[in-house]
């Protein structure tokens, strides 16, 4: 399915919000689309970093372009490149792995690196009543 580009005028006015207003689109987004965006090297090598405080954060983006814009300099000298996660199979399989590996969600971060950082299970909350909120 071909993922409809984003405005550039509308980029830059995501990437302009704070960190908890891009935590809140991002949930209102990968709900209705059903997708989130991670990065990957080739075809399964998720981009996973290691924090300031040591913790290992996946981070994960509304839509590809969003995640394209704000890939950081060290990931894209290893190529890395948005890839799509079905929200069911982000829901049901890579938060559990995550939260069971004890890694953390980065949510949305902007090219400056500005981004919430939480727990799978916070996060699995959140999009599930969002999707509710959205189907009911």
């Amino acid at each position: 399915m071909e993922v409809k580009k984003m405005h550039e005028k509308q980029i830059e006015n995501l990437l302009n919000l704070s960190a908890e207003e891009r935590y809140d689109f991002f949930i209102r987004h990968c709900a209705g689309f059903e997708e989130v965006w991670g990065l990957s090297v080739e075809d399964d090598n998720w981009i996973v970093f290691r924090d300031k405080d040591g913790d290992d954060v996946f981070p994960v983006w509304p839509h590809t372009d969003l995640a394209e814009v704000c890939c950081f300099d060290e990931h894209k000298d290893l190529n890395a490149k948005p890839r799509r996660i079905q929200l069911d199979e982000f829901l049901q399989e890579c938060i559990p792995e995550m939260v069971a590996d004890k890694i953390w969600f980065g949510i949305f971060f902007n090219h400056k690196r500005e981004g919430l950082i939480i727990d799978g299970n916070r996060l699995k909350k959140a999009l599930e009543e969002e999707v509710r909120t959205v189907w009911e």
